[in-house]
Formats: structure tokens, C-alpha cells, sequence
């Protein structure tokens, strides 16, 4: 009978251990860096980058000041957004816990110390989700 109730007892832990939900990781700044690197390769004319991610560590917006990009047309804007979104999961890896990612572009072309969004943001959706099912099908 012990013997059963140890059992019992180890598959319960188990089991909650493993249907937990796993802390948010945040970004750090080497993914940061990484980011910086990358993104003018997927959005010509980048002049400025910025993370910013608030209390929930479950929601990411990348602010990107191109001029020049700006004005591109809506199929260019929300394919870069795509292609931000894939180089992001890239570089967090399958284990990140971002949910809701978005690409924000911005005919600033400075730095956004005010942790906000510019007024003139367009902000792009980068399918996290879709791209986490397809990237990660087993997660």
C-alpha cells in the first residue's frame, strides 16, 4: 500500500511538473544584438532599432526607424513583418514564450528612449503563433 501511494505521489509531481506553466522568459541583450544584426537585412534602409517589452514578458514590439521603408507598399511591410517574425523565433529559440509580436515601423529614424510606441508607428502583426506551429510543431 506505501508502495502504491509513492507512486501515486511521484506521477502527481510528475504530471504538474510537467503541465506547469513555464516562467516568461524576457529578451536579453545578446538577443538584442542579434536582432540589430539582422534587421537590416529584412528592412532596407533601418536606421534605428529598438526592443521594447513591458511586464509581460509574453508580448514583444521591435521598432525600426526606415524612412525610406516607410512608405513601401502593405505587401512589402507585412512580409518583412513575416520575415522579422521567423528571424525573432530564430533567434529565441523554441523554448521563448512570446505570444503576440509585432513589427513597428516608423519614419524616425532616433533611438526610442520613452519606451512607447512613435505616433507615426505602423504597427505590423509578425504571426508569431502561426510561425511557432509551423516552425515548432511539437511545442
Amino acid at each position: 500500500m506505501r508502495n502504491l501511494f509513492l507512486s501515486v505521489a511521484a506521477l502527481s509531481v510528475l504530471f504538474y511538473s510537467s503541465c506547469a506553466e513555464k516562467e516568461a522568459k524576457r529578451i536579453d541583450m545578446k538577443q538584442v544584438a542579434q536582432f540589430e544584426d539582422s534587421i537590416p537585412h529584412i528592412i532596407p534602409g533601418a536606421r534605428s532599432i529598438h526592443t521594447l517589452q513591458k511586464d509581460d514578458a509574453t508580448e514583444f514590439k521591435l521598432i525600426v526607424g526606415s524612412p525610406s521603408f516607410y512608405t513601401a507598399s502593405d505587401d512589402n511591410k507585412q512580409s518583412a513583418a513575416i520575415r522579422t517574425g521567423l528571424m525573432v523565433l530564430h533567434v529565441l529559440g523554441p523554448d521563448n514564450s512570446i505570444k503576440n509580436a509585432a513589427l513597428v515601423l516608423t519614419k524616425k529614424d532616433n533611438d526610442n528612449q520613452e519606451n512607447r510606441i512613435p505616433e507615426d508607428g505602423i504597427s505590423l502583426d509578425m504571426k508569431i503563433d502561426s510561425l511557432k506551429k509551423v516552425l515548432y510543431p511539437a511545442k
